[in-house]
């Protein structure tokens, strides 16, 4: 075998080595839910896939529609809180190996009202599970209390802000099966009049620092050895 040719068994063995995130549908391109499990809707509850989504409930510009688009390609989950108190979940399990790390974009879409001089901040989050279902981690995380709930006027009667798209991120310590959970809820009430949503995009896996090091490194050796070959 000449260095080139070894060089490149290198490269290939690295990458079938690293164990792949293997999320199926993961950024909600196939237009639906295919790969995901949604957990038990309850109240008004909701989980969708959809281009955009629209409130009106912007600080600022109450009763104005504010739309929000996919963060990346065309389509992007739309998860609606339910009955108080009860998460609504979208998951799907898939393997890491250790140090590798999936990640993805989330946005806090938050409307509710205030009763007297306090809101029902409701709230959305990403955690990750682990085999057995316990929680191991939970990279993102919002409720209204990050938001305006100081700031938002109470004499219009609404409460409600928009997050903005954020990334999140997490590293496995271990190899094995993890479960990524998108949820949203609503707190004290049962979502009316104005309805919280959270939305979830671009989830990916990244090999671990040390494997794209590697990877690197059998790219030079491959690349030395062109040389060589050449002169």
């Amino acid at each position: 075998m000449n260095k080139s040719v070894l060089a490149v068994a290198m490269v290939a063995g690295l990458s079938t080595g690293v164990a792949q995130a293997g999320l199926v549908n993961a950024g909600f391109e196939t237009g639906d839910l295919t790969g995901w499990t949604v957990g038990t809707l309850t109240g008004i509850g909701s989980a969708s896939v959809a281009m955009s989504n629209t409130t009106t409930y912007s600080p600022g510009t109450w009763g104005a529609p504010v739309t929000t688009s996919a963060n990346e390609g065309d389509y992007m989950l739309v998860i609606g809180a339910g009955a108080a108190g009860d998460w609504q979940t979208v998951s799907q399990s898939l393997s890491l190996g250790a140090g590798e790390m999936v990640g993805g974009s989330a946005f806090f879409d938050w409307g509710d009202y205030w009763n007297g001089g306090t809101a029902y901040i409701d709230g959305a989050k990403v955690e990750i599970l682990d085999a057995l279902g316990a929680l191991v981690a939970t990279p993102w995380a919002l409720d209204g209390s990050d938001l305006c709930v100081t700031t938002c006027p109470h004499q219009t009667g609404q409460a409600g802000a928009e997050s903005g798209w954020q990334d999140w991120l997490f590293t496995s310590a271990a190899a094995g099966s993890y479960t990524v959970a998108y949820s949203v809820r609503n707190t004290n009430d049962g979502g009316g009049p104005n309805q919280t949503f959270g939305y979830f995009d671009a989830a990916q896996s990244v090999p671990e620092p040390a494997t794209l090091g590697l990877l690197g490194l059998g790219l030079i050796g491959l690349g030395a050895s062109r040389r060589r070959v050449r002169s």
